[in-house]
């Protein structure tokens, strides 16, 4: 009887399957498909990038810190190539007036599975005179989301924030609840009307959105590029707006920074292999419907089991248990050694030989 091809997983459990079975594809002359592979099931993933005038800035390795993340972009996001759909917001639109506190209300760059396609694209620097509108940046990628799920709505999505963590452009803030981003004095912002609401940080407003978007199934990475700043103050404000917004995200690190800090082009990669490789690696569908023998998965000598509590190994993330997500240690595993297909027996009828 000509078996297919299954690879090399769990022998013992397989043959003990294929022997019970042989019956079949003895009289028939058929064979009995015994696996079922699990891939990575091809999320979407939209990067909120800030362009504001900040991104302008020396970084300890003599470039912009615009310089750092386009060089750190184009040797991590070719990594996603078959794996994942990669979309692009950035903030703001532009550096004039009517510009620098705005962005867009869809991404610039439309999602798609050809990452040539975004690095192409990508802009060739920041806005000098712009600000940082980071909500609009935000609501633009999760509006986005939520409106691509109306016709694929068992698809994971994402948010990859990048930012240097100065969130402002709120023109609407109560003064009264003002963290002030001006440099001089803690009630400047109330001291220049004009221009005090603007220099807000905008934190509710985020914080709000990325909870409410984390409800609805679409997490938030952060990368912070936070190094020296000219104000002290306004680093350890910047510091802590971005730990809560990770955690709110629901991707932050157990502990603080929470966000996934960088200040160079090593770092910056370094930040961007953490949910590139989480997304194309621990979020997998299965490739036929076939029910399952057992639960456990394998892939070349290494196995994993089911775990309902969510803490260490695999469990199913939709009711009709076509998708699954790895956990904890298992996760962090089948990263270190690139790990993106796994096999498990599962029962079957005989089939035409291929």
């Amino acid at each position: 009887m000509r078996q297919r091809r299954v690879g090399r997983l769990g022998v013992a459990a397989l043959s003990a399957l294929v022997a019970a079975q042989e019956s079949c594809g003895s009289k028939t002359g058929l064979y009995v498909p015994c696996t079922v592979e699990f891939v990575p099931d091809q999320p979407e993933i939209i990067f909120v990038v800030d362009r504001s005038g900040s991104m302008t800035e020396i970084n300890a390795e003599g470039v912009t810190y615009w310089t750092a993340l386009d060089r750190a972009l184009r040797q991590t996001l070719p990594q996603l190539q078959g794996f994942a759909r990669v979309g692009m917001a950035f903030f703001p639109v532009g550096s004039t007036p009517q510009t620098w506190c705005r962005a867009e209300p869809r991404p610039a760059i439309d999602v798609t599975e050809n990452i040539s396609t975004i690095l192409a694209r990508f802009p060739a620097g920041p806005e000098p005179a712009g600000g940082t509108p980071t909500f609009d940046g935000l609501a633009a990628a999760i509006s986005e989301h939520r409106e691509r799920r109306r016709t694929d709505s068992q698809r994971r999505r994402f948010v990859v924030l990048v930012t240097d963590g100065g969130a402002g452009c709120n023109e609407q803030h109560a003064l009264d609840r003002c963290t002030c981003l001006l440099m001089d004095t803690e009630d400047a912002c109330i001291r220049n009307p004009t221009i005090g609401r603007i220099a807000c940080l905008d934190d509710e407003r985020i914080l709000s959105l990325l909870r409410q978007a984390q409800s609805e199934g679409i997490d938030t990475f952060v990368i912070g590029l936070v190094g020296m700043s000219f104000s002290p103050r306004n680093e350890m404000i910047y510091r802590r707006f971005l730990d809560e917004i990770a955690e709110a995200g629901g991707r932050g690190n157990p502990t603080s920074p929470r966000y996934l800090a960088a200040t160079n082009t090593r770092e910056i990669e370094t930040a961007l292999s953490r949910p590139i490789q989480e997304i194309a690696t621990c979020f997998l569908a299965r490739q036929n419907d076939r029910a399952i023998v057992g639960e456990r998965l394998y892939h070349e000598g290494t196995s994993i089991e089911r775990d309902s509590t969510e803490r260490n190994g695999w469990n199913w993330t939709d009711a009709s248990n076509t998708r699954i997500r790895l956990f904890g240690s298992a996760c962090q595993r089948a990263v270190e050694s690139n790990i993106r297909r796994w096999y498990t027996p599962a029962e079957g009828r005989c089939l035409p030989p291929e």
